[in-house]
């Protein structure tokens, strides 16, 4: 019988993931966790900000949101991997003890993999409105990245986007390319119809597999081409898919390669609060402060401590390099 790796996991609920742990075996690592770098955050403040996330995840495993398949693990230090398989390859060597991943990513890399296995597992019915709310501030929300002189073209994949939720479409390939595809292990690539005029180019990393996949021969599959083949259909536009590493996509898109990230982690104060159009600035401010004045004081000092390691601009743009939009 193979001994079995554990790795720490993040938990993708929609368009969100939570942070999880994870053991190491046989190799003394420190306790250090792997994650794919950020662009704007130093390793220091991921570390300040997991620390101050402690009493978020202590309060998600008490109403049993989380449940930890290994108890007591340490989280001494973060390590960040410009790639999945850099990443990987420190996790099975021994240099690292866990790594965080979305928990499509983890299902997929299990399915192939019997070196690693899930450490934490995620009960979204037990999630009451404040579980829900600290999963969203744990999160990433993962976006299309776009210069900001490119907001025309932002637009479009917006109305393409919301049609595609409207219609179903959206749940649909997510169902079949992320979520059926993470647990066998075998992503699809759906073909691009062709038309007329210059194409879209797209970034696309392969660091996230089965929603960013790119087989070993370079061939494109999964979600990313799942959804940018619906979208380039209903913009009627060609789209012509660039492999780049995580970290090199935004430099990419700035130097004018792309004209597309496929993910993006986060989005700014202004895009956050004009998503919900029913609502301007003061009405969402308003109405975070109605959703404050149901909290305990528990649920208050959490909320709080959030905020301190993590304000509100910096965290939710923590993937976005000024002068871009997603």
């Amino acid at each position: 019988m193979k001994k079995l790796v554990f790795m720490a996991l993040v938990l993708l609920l929609a368009l969100s993931v939570l942070t999880v742990s994870a053991l190491a075996e046989e190799k003394d690592s420190g306790g250090a966790i792997g994650y794919i770098s950020f662009l704007n955050l130093s390793e220091e403040q991921i570390m300040a900000r997991r620390e101050g996330e402690r009493p978020a995840f202590k309060y998600l495993e008490e109403h049993g949101v989380l449940e930890s398949a290994e108890q007591g693990i340490p989280r001494t230090h973060m390590i960040p991997y410009d790639s999945l398989d850099a990443m990987l390859m420190g996790l099975l060597s021994g240099e690292i003890n866990a790594i965080e991943v979305p928990d499509c990513t983890a299902k997929y890399l299990c399915a192939v993999n019997d070196r690693v296995k899930q450490a934490v597992f995620f009960h979204p019915e037990k999630a009451d409105e404040f579980s829900q709310d600290l999963i969203g501030w744990l999160g990433s929300g993962y976006s299309f990245m776009m210069l900001e002189k490119n907001s025309g073209l932002r637009d479009q994949f917006d109305q393409a986007i919301e049609a595609m939720k409207a219609d179903g479409t959206l749940e649909e390939l997510v169902r079949v390319h992320i979520t059926e595809a993470a647990r066998s292990g075998k992503p699809e690539a759906v073909n691009f119809e062709a038309f007329d005029g210059e194409p879209i180019r797209v970034a696309v990393t392969g660091s996230l597999p089965p929603m960013d996949y790119v087989a070993e021969d370079g061939s494109f599959a999964g979600f990313n081409t799942a959804i940018l083949a619906e979208v380039g259909k209903r913009l009627e536009k060609n789209i012509e898919l660039v492999q780049t590493d995580s970290v090199g996509r935004a430099l990419a898109l700035a130097q004018g390669k792309v004209d597309v990230v496929f993910w993006s982690r986060g989005a700014s104060e202004a895009e956050v609060t004009s998503g919900a159009p029913s609502m301007n600035k003061e009405e969402f401010e308003a109405f975070i402060q109605e959703k404050r004045a149901k909290q305990t004081e528990e649920e208050t000092a959490i909320m709080s401590g959030l905020n301190s390691v993590s304000p509100f601009e910096e965290y939710w743009s923590r993937d976005m390099p000024e002068g871009t939009i997603t």
